[in-house]
């Protein structure tokens, strides 16, 4: 089986889901609230590596095992039900704990793998991502940081850019780039940094530079809409997971 592991409130997941439903993949969505709530946990241990059997709410089995690949779009473990309980933060460290041990237990392609910065992908510092970027080569603007910078309200995170600019969002998938048309190597340039990053499903926020015909980095992210993808973006991700079943190396 191939896994959505989202948020209920994840309305680009959804749509990914039954795009890649459409496609034939026997794909099971799977909301981080289900994985709280009414729920069996199996999780082993040894010395021939972890495995998991999770018993959901509905009837559903997901063993680690059977697993083939992942989207993963967690951000947080869920939990508001036990908000009242002793010692609520001590639960909540113990439950994202399991869930990051859980995560590195699936096999298969991962979009995106557990890190130690964050559930689905690391959320870097806005300074991390423009030294990540200028790496990868694109063309970065001169960045500084005060206690007067703006705040994105949606991810509480730094810009890059001053809020109110237009900017336009690509998502590197592999060896792919889907989105707006860009100069081949802004392209290459988006693909090196998530293989840098090491968050193979990127979103890459960039801003036109008319003056010199161009693109500049303008932030990143691990959990971008992947609506702005498109169809040919679920194509290629279809297409990923049926090479990693056949055998093939992406």
């Amino acid at each position: 089986m191939w896994l959505i592991l989202c948020s209920g409130q994840d309305i680009s997941a959804l749509w990914a889901y039954h795009g890649l439903q459409w496609r034939g993949l026997t794909v099971e969505l799977v909301t981080a609230e289900s994985l709280t709530a009414n729920v069996r946990w199996v999780h082993t241990v040894g010395l021939k590596g972890a495995n998991t059997n999770i018993t959901l709410a509905d009837g559903r089995m997901i063993d680690s095992r059977l697993v083939r690949g992942v989207v993963n779009r967690l951000t947080h473990v869920p939990l508001q039900h036990l908000r009242d309980a002793p010692d609520f933060e001590y639960a909540t460290q113990e439950f994202t704990a399991l869930f990051m041990s859980w995560l590195k237990t699936l096999r298969g392609p991962i979009y995106n793998g557990v890190d130690a910065q964050g559930l689905s992908g690391a959320w870097r510092h806005a300074s991390e991502w423009v030294w990540l970027a200028s790496l990868a080569g694109l063309k970065t603007l001169p960045y500084k940081q005060s206690s007067d910078d703006q705040f994105d309200e949606t991810t509480q995170l730094r810009r890059v850019v001053p809020e109110g600019t237009s900017t336009s969002m690509a998502i590197a998938l592999g060896d792919q780039v889907f989105g707006p048309n860009l100069p081949p190597q802004t392209s290459r340039a988006c693909r090196e940094l998530a293989r840098i990053s090491k968050t193979p499903l990127l979103g890459i926020e960039l801003v036109s530079d008319i003056s010199s015909h161009s693109w500049a980095f303008a932030g990143a992210t691990p959990m971008p809409d992947l609506r702005l993808g498109g169809e040919p973006l679920l194509d290629a991700l279809a297409a990923n997971f049926f090479q990693s079943e056949n055998g093939y190396k992406l």
